[in-house]
């Protein structure tokens, strides 16, 4: 084999390797990029941003309220598979004098919570409630009451609902979309996440929640 059949190998391997690359993150891009694509129609003032092959952030108004949804891939917890979370964040001034945060099935990884800084825990009535979670607050005293959280508890209940964290700037669910491909992770303990979309069945019960938990503290601020 000559020296110049051997270099010409290499450079239409490497040619090879870049495209296969190139493609790839096209593709995953693409698929990525769909995960709004059924719900954005339900908002107004609409704004998708997708940065390099990430998962796209979507910002609009829904019941005349800010919103923005931004998916978060999680890789921390320990021998678990990796999971894509939907942060929903709903902007409204509810004058609450100190944050409560609820967290389901907590495991100390939750890096995207202040659930574990916040040092006053409170443990929920046992009857509706679920078994694993962890109430807390900086200040209970200032903080909702949890009879304000009472209607949700069958959202609470839901394996895929996280977190719910209450603030004066607005109200934040934590939710999850989907679970990694658990054959792939095995092999390559790296996440692969397959293609997923956003429906409106799946979102609308969520922006729901948002708002009646808000107008009752809302209720709750006017009183």
């Amino acid at each position: 084999m000559s020296m110049d059949f051997v270099i010409l190998f290499s450079i239409l391997g490497s040619g090879m390797l870049v495209y296969l690359q190139v493609s790839h993150r096209r593709r995953v891009k693409y698929e990525r990029g769909l995960l709004f694509d059924e719900v954005k129609h339900i908002f107004s003032n609409v704004q998708l941003v997708q940065e390099g092959i990430n998962y796209p952030k979507l910002t609009g108004t829904y019941q005349d309220y800010p919103l923005k949804l931004e998916p978060v891939v999680d890789t921390l917890a320990f021998r678990k598979l990796p999971v894509l979370w939907l942060f929903i964040t709903q902007y409204r001034s509810l004058k609450v004098k100190a944050p409560i945060d609820i967290l389901l099935r907590p495991n100390g990884t939750e890096f995207f919570s202040p659930n574990s800084n916040f040092c006053q825990e409170i443990t929920p009535p046992k009857e509706g409630w679920p078994k694993h979670i962890r109430v807390a607050s900086p200040d209970l005293d200032q903080a909702p009451s949890l009879e304000k959280f009472q209607p949700l508890t069958q959202f609470l209940n839901d394996p895929s609902t996280k977190e719910i964290l209450v603030t004066s700037k607005g109200i934040r669910i934590v939710w999850r979309i989907a679970e990694g491909n658990p054959i792939y992770y095995q092999v390559t303990r790296r996440a692969k996440i397959n293609e997923v979309k956003l429906s409106v069945n799946q979102l609308i019960p969520i922006l729901e929640t948002l708002s009646k938990l808000g107008d009752a503290l809302t209720e709750q601020c006017e009183a």
